[in-house]
C-alpha cells in the first residue's frame, strides 16, 4: 500500500469515526480514529508531489533572457502531453513559482494543478511575473528560500522537490554553505533537481550535480542556451511528473506514531516544527 492509498484511507475513515486495519507487508497496524478531528488532524490537502520551481533572475540574465525562461514555464504547463500527465496523478500536483537573486521571493501562491484547466490557469500566472529584482547569484539562498515553502504550505505530498534552474554558480554564499543549504533540504527528504544554464559556462552541469542536487532519484536537464531552454524545462518538468508516479513506500516508524496517538503529526507533517527539527539537528 502506498502512501498516498494509506493516507486516503485514514482521511475516509476518521470522517466517520472508524477503526482502520492498515496492512503492510506481513505487519498490521490498527488505529482508533474517532477522537480525532477532521477538521484539525487532515487539514492539508494531498497531492502526489509538492513542487517548487526556483528561477535564476540575476543579473547575469538580460530581459531578453528572462522573457525566454518565463516563456518557458509557461509553455511547458500548457503542454497537452504535461497536462494529460498531471491528470493521471492521484492528487494531482501543488507547486509554485520563486524567482531569485542575491535573496529569492514566492513570486506566486501555490497552485494545485489537476487538469488541463489548472495548468492552464497556473501557465497563465508565470506568463503575467514581472522581475523583482536581479542581483548576484545566491543557490544556497535560493534553496534555503524553497525548502521553508515545502515547509510551510497546505499540502502534503508523497514527493517534495525543489527544481533550481540558473545559468552560474553561486557567488554569495560560497561552496560550503550552498552544500549545506543542499543538504539539509536532503536530510528533511526534499529532492533538488537542477536545470543548469550553460551559455556562460560550459561546465555548469557538474557543478550542479556536485553541488546543487541531491536526494532520491534527483538529476540535471542541461539547457545549451536560453533559446533551448523551454525544450529542456518541459523534459524536465515532464520527468518530475514521471517520477511522481513512482510509488513511495510508508515506513513502519510512522504507522507506529499513529498507533502511539501521534497522528496529527505524521499525517499533517506539522510542516513548521519539522522544519525546526531538522534545523537544529
Amino acid at each position: 500500500m502506498t502512501k498516498f492509498q494509506i493516507r486516503k484511507r485514514l482521511r475516509q475513515a476518521t470522517a466517520k469515526g472508524k477503526t482502520v486495519f492498515l496492512g503492510l507487508g506481513t505487519v498490521s497496524t490498527v488505529v482508533t480514529l474517532g477522537v480525532l478531528s477532521p477538521s484539525t488532524s487532515f487539514a492539508a490537502t494531498i497531492v502526489s508531489t509538492e513542487l517548487v520551481l526556483s528561477v535564476d533572475v540575476s543579473g547575469s540574465v538580460n530581459s531578453s533572457e528572462f522573457n525566454l525562461q518565463r516563456q518557458g514555464y509557461a509553455n511547458a504547463f500548457r503542454n497537452p502531453t504535461i497536462q494529460e500527465q498531471i491528470a493521471a496523478l492521484p492528487g494531482g500536483i501543488a507547486t509554485t513559482l520563486s524567482y531569485w537573486g542575491s535573496n529569492a521571493e514566492q513570486s506566486l501562491p501555490w497552485f494545485h494543478i489537476t487538469d488541463a484547466a489548472s495548468a492552464n490557469a497556473f501557465a497563465d500566472a508565470i506568463a503575467a511575473t514581472t522581475r523583482p529584482f536581479s542581483g548576484a547569484t545566491g543557490i544556497a539562498n535560493a534553496i534555503d528560500f524553497a525548502k521553508n515553502l515545502l515547509d510551510t504550505n497546505d499540502y502534503d505530498g508523497n514527493r517534495k522537490v525543489i527544481d533550481v534552474s540558473g545559468d552560474g554558480r553561486d557567488n554569495v554564499s560560497g561552496l560550503a554553505k550552498l552544500q549545506a543549504a543542499r543538504d539539509n533540504a536532503v536530510n528533511a527528504g526534499v529532492v533538488i533537481n537542477g536545470l543548469p544554464i550553460l551559455s556562460n559556462r560550459s561546465d555548469l552541469d557538474k557543478y550542479y550535480q556536485d553541488n546543487v542536487i541531491g536526494g532520491s532519484g534527483s538529476f540535471t536537464i542541461p539547457a545549451n542556451d536560453f533559446s533551448n531552454f523551454e525544450k529542456a524545462v518541459t523534459q524536465k518538468i515532464g520527468r518530475e511528473i514521471v517520477e511522481s508516479k513512482k510509488p513511495v513506500p510508508e515506513p513502519l516508524t510512522i504507522l507506529g506514531s499513529l498507533a502511539a496517538g501521534s497522528m496529527g503529526v505524521a499525517l499533517r507533517r506539522k510542516k513548521m516544527q519539522q522544519s525546526k527539527s531538522v534545523e537544529k539537528a
